[in-house]
């Protein structure tokens, strides 16, 4: 499934497309780059398409510069959020079962992120 993804508070000097497109590749297979991004006309977020394996979790974030990026998720389908795969929610989740006991449980890092809506149009 390709899916746009946002890179919030990257430095300037990452954008560039090889940085990008390897970060991209952090998250699934780059695709395209945006064309905002590339002209440096938006600096709040980079953003990138990138194809991702529906099968595994989603990655929240990405280590980049000595601190951890979240990754934002652009118009994903329904999300399930006790294992971060797309496709079903958490009353669904066959892992729901699995998991320890909730005082031992520590949250997956899919709890970390949330799905972005669409972007609005100026």
């Amino acid at each position: 499934m390709i899916v746009w993804i946002q890179l919030p508070a990257l430095k300037v000097h990452f954008y560039h497309q090889e940085v990008l497109t390897s970060l991209g590749n952090l998250i699934g297979r780059t695709i395209k780059l945006d064309f905002h991004t590339m002209n440096r006309q938006r600096r709040k977020f980079a953003r990138l398409a990138v194809e991702i394996d529906m099968t595994k979790a989603l990655v929240p974030r990405i280590y980049l510069d000595d601190h951890w990026k979240k990754v934002v998720y652009e118009n994903l389908p329904i999300v399930c959020f006790e294992c971060g795969k797309v496709g079903h929610n958490a009353e669904c989740c066959s892992n729901a079962d699995r998991r320890p006991h909730r005082s031992s449980y520590y949250p997956p890092a899919s709890r970390f992120w949330a799905p972005q809506g669409p972007l609005r149009r100026r």
